[in-house]
């Protein structure tokens, strides 16, 4: 007589509302965030990568390098007053600086995983109203330089951008279109990091 086979297979378990239960979830790993970037671990990062465009970055590392921005601009602003040279000076140090900021901007919308000509966007429309403002103010030449009363200043530029209404409107338009962009990138540069890799690199934070 045989005997019956022990190694049956066991019936699936069900729950008492008579529905099979989930597999097990999948492990995941765990992710940690680094500790935040110190101002100055932040600045020699920024100007270690003054001309990298490629890659990511933090908030910390990019938010600092703008502080430090701000605050040596409003220093030579302030010293300038007083010591005409220095502002000189505060203005060569903008331009410099103006490097390492869009390439850590540039790394900031990556870190977020959008492209970097959000920045570079900014930055063709800021020269776009520029060109507006020199194409309307052109015509009046050295007649400006010797304009000192600011309430003047502003009476002569109106009525140069009321003798130039398709130019106004280019201005106008630029000026729009610059102002809805930055605040898109002021968006995505608060944002915080995405955890995971992207197709710019690995995160610099969480790992």
């Amino acid at each position: 007589m045989e005997q019956p086979n022990q190694q049956s297979t066991q019936p699936p378990v069900f729950n008492p509302q008579g529905q099979a239960q989930p597999p097990a979830p999948q492990y995941q790993p765990r992710v940690m965030a680094s500790p935040m970037m110190s101002p100055i671990e932040s600045v020699m990062t920024c100007f270690k990568k003054c001309f990298v465009f490629k890659g990511r970055a933090r908030r910390s590392e990019f938010w600092w390098f703008i502080l430090l921005y701000l605050i040596v601009n409003s220093f030579f602003t302030w010293l300038g007053g007083m010591i005409p040279v220095m502002g000189t000076i505060g203005t060569i140090c903008s331009i410099l600086l103006l490097i390492p900021q869009f390439a850590a901007a540039t790394r900031r919308m990556h870190d977020t995983g959008h492209s970097g000509w959000w920045i570079f966007a900014i930055f063709i429309f800021f020269l776009s109203y520029l060109g507006s403002l020199i194409a309307i103010f052109a015509p009046l030449g050295s007649s400006m330089l010797e304009i000192t009363d600011n309430a003047e200043i502003v009476r002569v530029a109106v009525d140069s951008i009321q003798s130039a209404p398709s130019l106004a409107t280019i201005m106008g338009g630029c000026s729009l279109f610059a102002l809805i962009l930055l605040v898109v990138t002021l968006v995505f540069a608060v944002m915080d990091s995405a955890w995971d890799a992207n197709k710019y690199g690995p995160s610099p934070k969480y790992s």
